[in-house]
């Protein structure tokens, strides 16, 4: 799953969109990112996810908050203006869009799921945990964007007693798009998880490689196209400890790998992100498996389809976003001991650098997050989605921001 946000002032994640000199700006920048959007004008709202086709064409999506329920919202950077798109209706009480992935402006694909309590809102991607207003969901909600108009894409209700999650969704075609989703039982904090694809007209199941008698549970997908696809998942042993694995598919068959980790831990190892590094390569994400880690840090390693190669360690124990920018360096985002606002860290092949959002995010709110990071074709730029927080979820701002696109 994506990382949550983890510091008691912030228990939601959100999305930091922002676009290159085409934008009008009113805000300030720090060390090279820019606030495009004042605070106040995006105040109650939650962006889940980032993605983009072009300059002139980008997508966050989220939530807002009406006071009785949460309400899935969708805008779109045209190359002008960013304004909100009008979504297909949802049903229940409430629903939220946590995801998007876009192949081209007619083909973009959002993910999320539906509420079912009125007057709540939780942490999201973490089915297991409670958090300030909590809520429970239904059904995983698939939405996608054909250039002109939402349609909602149906998929199946997971088994009774059973809450459904969208996980992650990557889209290369109309007709081709991966899915991993979890179905969670909220009595027992069992789950188990799926890895689905989207034919044009169905969702078919797709089986993944397994190892001995410990079932893989996907957790991640991403790719460049239907025969460079990369799945992260894990296997738990009895006593469940959990052993990280990367899959990758070219379109004929599977290969697999366990990924190496930097320690030996009691309750093992979980992957977090995946983010391809051209064709056949990819960097991994990894964290300790426990929530509100100990302090280990996180670890980051590139497998180039023969050998890994893993990076110095950066000055997270939780790495919350990852990506490539247009000029092929990785960013990071997550938080320093005892901080409640988010740092990125950038890596330029030999060395991490630390950077951060514009200071009126930390005059505004007690904490901040950035769950997503995009780049923008056909610049260098990054794109980083997030928020801020105060009075755990009583107070939200939607953050939209950018690097290297001036």
């Amino acid at each position: 799953m994506r990382g949550v946000a983890r510091r008691s002032t912030l228990t939601v994640s959100g999305l930091v969109l922002g676009l290159s000199g085409l934008l009008t700006s009113t805000a300030s920048a720090s060390e090279g990112w820019l606030l495009e959007q004042p605070l106040d004008s995006t105040a109650n709202r939650i962006y889940f996810g980032v993605a983009a086709t072009g300059a002139n064409d980008a997508w966050t999506v989220g939530s807002t908050w009406t006071g009785s329920a949460e309400v899935p919202v969708a805008l779109r950077w045209d190359g002008t203006k960013w304004a909100d798109t009008t979504l297909a209706p949802v049903s229940g009480a409430g629903a939220r869009l946590t995801d998007v992935s876009a192949s081209a402006p007619d083909n973009v694909w959002a993910s999320g799921d539906h509420t079912t309590e009125v007057g709540t809102r939780r942490p999201a991607r973490l089915p297991s945990t409670a958090g300030p207003r909590a809520a429970a969901s239904t059904s995983t909600v698939v939405q996608r964007w054909d250039g002109k108009v939402w349609t909602d894409i149906e998929r199946p209700k997971p088994p009774a007693g059973m809450d459904g999650f969208a996980a992650d969704i990557t889209a290369f075609s109309p007709s081709s798009v991966w899915l991993v989703s979890s179905d969670f039982d909220p009595k027992t904090g069992k789950s188990a998880s799926h890895l689905e694809h989207w034919t044009g007209k169905t969702w078919e199941p797709v089986e993944i490689p397994q190892t001995g008698a410990r079932p893989l549970q996907p957790s991640r997908v991403s790719g460049t196209g239907d025969d460079d696809l990369w799945v992260a998942a894990s296997a738990a042993s009895a006593d469940g400890k959990e052993t990280p694995f990367l899959l990758h598919w070219n379109g004929k068959g599977w290969r697999q790998a366990e990924v190496p980790v930097p320690s030996e831990h009691s309750t093992g190892w979980l992957v977090n992100h995946v983010v391809p590094d051209g064709r056949g390569s990819a960097y991994v994400v990894g964290r300790v498996n426990e929530w509100n880690a100990t302090g280990i840090p996180a670890f980051v390693t590139r497998w180039d389809g023969q050998t890994w190669r893993p990076l110095p360690s950066g000055p997270f124990d939780e790495i919350n976003a990852a990506a490539l920018d247009g000029s092929g360096k990785l960013w990071t985002a997550g938080w320093l001991p005892g901080d409640g606002h988010v740092l990125m860290n950038t890596w330029n092949g030999t060395e991490w650098r630390k950077d951060a959002l514009p200071p009126e995010v930390a005059k505004t709110a007690e904490g901040s997050s950035i769950l997503g990071f995009a780049a923008v074709p056909g610049t260098t730029g990054v794109l980083a989605a997030g928020l801020g927080s105060s009075g755990g979820l009583q107070s939200t701002w939607g953050v939209i921001a950018s690097s290297g696109l001036r």
